[in-house]
């Protein structure tokens, strides 16, 4: 392979590889539904409002049952997971796993570790 060729491989896969990451931040945008279930508790409704801020990833979780919102942090999607945290009163760190139907569901847990773990399920918005 001649230089040329083989600088033209290299960039090629460079922008490749460059165009992952933000490909890995995609989310549908708009107002997901779902439940969440606190360590021990039976499951409240929830929504999620799925979006962009400052050129990041961004959701914020609403229940009639909770006044006010409640936003995510660090919201990440890397493959089939979704990462985050957020503070309803102490930190809560979320690993969510895609799942066939293109919903995300798994446990939240805050300091007592994954014995002390909730459940977040998140349904993305029938597309029109």
């Amino acid at each position: 392979m001649n230089k040329t060729a083989t600088s033209f491989c290299i960039a090629a896969l460079l922008a490749l590889g460059a165009a992952a990451p933000a490909a890995a931040q995609e989310l549908m945008s708009g107002t997901w539904t779902g439940t969440m279930a606190p360590p021990g508790a039976a499951g409240v409704p929830v929504t999620f409002d799925v979006g962009e801020a400052g050129g990041a990833l961004s959701i914020v979780m609403r229940s009639a049952q909770v006044e006010g919102e409640m936003p995510f942090r660090d919201v990440r999607i890397e493959g089939g997971e979704l990462t985050f945290w957020w503070d309803p009163g102490v930190r809560v760190n979320c690993t969510l796993e895609r799942t066939p139907n293109g919903s995300f569901e798994g446990p939240c847990a805050g300091e007592s570790g994954p014995e002390g773990a909730g459940r977040i399920t998140m349904v993305p918005p029938v597309e029109r």
